[in-house]
Parts: structure tokens; sequence; C-alpha cells
């Protein structure tokens, strides 16, 4: 299970602790600095200080994430209420000793700059099912919670550029629909009051090591990174650098594409919303379907399927879902049945189209 204990890190520091650091002035004025601050303003709705907590695996991304919001802190103390970063580390206990010397490096580098830091301990190897999945939602239920705990409203998070366009491709070739190409908001909600903001997602991987060098920190390298293993690793090594060689700065046009396509599954989302109404619907008329445009009526069915069945996203392909659409957009009359994964029955009369489970047919 996992252990949502948070132990603050440090505490005051001791009358013999060295001073706190300041950045250097070439990290103050790096160009990731500007962008962070852009895009709290800007993307995030971030446009006043405050306290905002920074997940800090230790990683070069979040680590020059912690320490740009801690720029714009210092530019902000002429303000009433200047941004106030928090780091917060989640210990998910996978990695042995390298995971304890990542949780030793975040504590060193927010004494170092004098940052608090909440340091949480998960379990996500005592739980069933897939271990990443469950890292995830404990990693970010423990950031929820830390937040909460202070009165913090946004909680940062550094995915950029890379990340998002290995996202995109990952969903393109899943087949995932627009819902996946879209891939990571710049913003989502994880709680009443509460959201999660990405303000580095323009950024490369290259510009925050770039600003942890001007910083003059170092980082930590997570070893799965370069694991073949895992499937980003293998993106990494094998097919992101002939992409960037096709062409340059990719990630970043990647990054500008998703924008374009979260607008489009916006629009989608309302007109599906219209035509089968709301998530829980099951049964809809035949002829109001009938009257949809193929891919629309497919990406209608999808979200059905997949509110039923959400672990089977990469299962409801185009192959799956068009030749229901097109059953249910002809004027054969007869009564035909689709039996989809998960044990979805999809069937289609003469007035009405109904998703059910096997068992609920019995």
């Amino acid at each position: 299970m996992g252990d949502a204990t948070r132990i603050p890190v440090p505490g005051p520091a001791p009358a013999s602790s060295p001073p706190a650091e300041s950045l250097p002035l070439a990290a103050r004025r790096h160009r990731l600095v500007a962008e962070v601050q852009r895009q709290l303003r800007l993307r995030c709705g971030l446009a006043e200080g405050g306290p905002i907590v920074v997940g800090v695996s230790g990683g070069a991304d979040s680590t020059a994430l912690l320490l740009a919001c801690l720029a714009l802190s210092n530019r902000g103390r002429s303000r009433r209420e200047p941004l106030r970063p928090i780091a917060a580390h989640v210990h998910h206990h996978l990695r042995g000793e390298s995971a304890d010397a990542d949780a030793a490096f975040a504590a060193d580098l927010c004494r170092r700059f004098d940052v608090p830091l909440h340091l949480a301990h998960v379990q996500p190897n005592r739980l069933p099912g897939n271990v990443a999945e469950n890292a995830r939602l404990l990693r970010y239920e423990a950031l929820q919670g830390i937040a909460e705990s202070l009165g913090a409203a946004h909680i940062a998070v550094a995915h950029h550029a890379d990340d998002q366009f290995e996202t995109m491709l990952i969903a393109l070739c899943r087949g995932t629909g627009v819902e996946g190409l879209a891939a990571m908001p710049w913003t989502r909600p994880l709680g009443e009051g509460l959201q999660l903001v990405r303000p580095l997602l323009a950024a490369r991987r290259s510009d925050c090591e770039d600003f942890c060098r001007a910083a003059g920190v170092t980082w930590r390298d997570d070893p799965s990174n370069a694991d073949a293993k895992n499937l980003r690793a293998r993106l990494r090594e094998d097919v992101l650098p002939i992409l960037e060689e096709l062409w340059p700065d990719a990630p970043a046009r990647a990054a500008s594409a998703a924008e374009a396509i979260d607008a489009a599954r916006t629009a989608l989302q309302e007109r599906i919303e219209q035509a089968f109404g709301g998530p829980g619907a099951r049964c809809w008329t035949r002829q109001a379907l009938a009257a949809l445009p193929l891919p629309i009526l497919a990406a209608g069915l999808r979200r059905a399927a997949l509110d039923e069945a959400p672990d089977l996203s990469d299962a409801f392909g185009q192959r799956i879902l068009l030749p229901a659409a097109e059953a249910i957009a002809s004027d054969a009359e007869k009564p035909k049945q689709f039996d989809w994964p998960g044990g979805l029955v999809l069937s289609v009369t003469k007035h009405e189209v109904r998703l059910d489970r096997d068992d609920q047919r019995r």
C-alpha cells in the first residue's frame, strides 16, 4: 500500500550552517526563467504570487523548474505576494540506494538554496497491477496531499517539449485518437481549487540542462531512462535523433501542434456530448447518430467503450470502430451485433444503438 507520510525537510538551519546560496547572475538571466514566468502567467493562469509546490525528482528538468521558480520569487520580492516555491520529492522505494540518493540530492539542493522541501514516501510495488501506473497515481496523490496541507493552489511538474513529443508519438502509433495526440495539457485540475501546471512544455530538455549548468548545479540521472526495455528510452535512442535530423527542433514543433490538436479535441468533445449525451449514456436513437459524420460517430462510440473499459484504450482503433459506425449510418434495417474487446457488445437495430457488457445480456 502507499504510505502517505510527509516529512518537511529541512527545518530551520542551525546557526553553524553556511548561509544559503544565491543563484548566479547567469542563471537569473537565463531564458528559461523568462519562459517559466511567461507560461505561468499566460498558459497556467498563475498571474499572482503565493505558494507553488514543485515536484522535484532530482533530474535536470525538475531541478531547473525549481530553481527557475526560485529566481522568480526573488524578482517578486518587491510585490506584496511573491511566488514562493516549495519543493516536493516523492520516494517510490523502487530503486534501492539509487532512490535514496535521489532523495538526499533533493534535500541537499533545497538546503543549499534555502527552499522548503517535503518528502513523501509511497509503495507502488505493494499494490496490484502495473507498478509504473501505481507509482504515477501515488505520486500525484502525494503531491496533492502536500499542496492541500500547505494551502497551495498550484502544483508544478517539469514535463517538457521532448516528453510531449514522445507522448504524441506513442499515442499516434497506438492509434489512441485525438485525445492521445493532444498529449499533456498545460493545466489540469487535481482537486477543488488545485491545479497541476506544466510551465516547461515549450522548453527542451537541453534548455533545462543548460540552465542547471548556468546555476552551477548537477542533477541526477534515472538509470531507467537509458534502459532499452523502456519504451521512451528506446525512442530517445533510436527514433528521435533521426526525426530531429530530418526536422530540426521537431519536439518544439510537435508541442505547438499538440495545442492545436487539443483545441480540436475540445470541439470534438462538445459535438460528441451533444449527440451522445453524458458519458454514462449507453443507448441512443439510431436516426440521430446516423446523421453524424463517420469520424465523429466513431469517436463517440470510442468514448462510450472507454467509459466501460478504460484500460483498453489501445484496442479501440478505427479498425474496430468504423465498421460499427458504417452499420449505424447505413440504410440496412437488419439488426447487427459487434463483439468488442473487454466483453463489450454493440447492438444496432432499426431504431436503436446500444452498448452492453456481454455478462449483462445474459
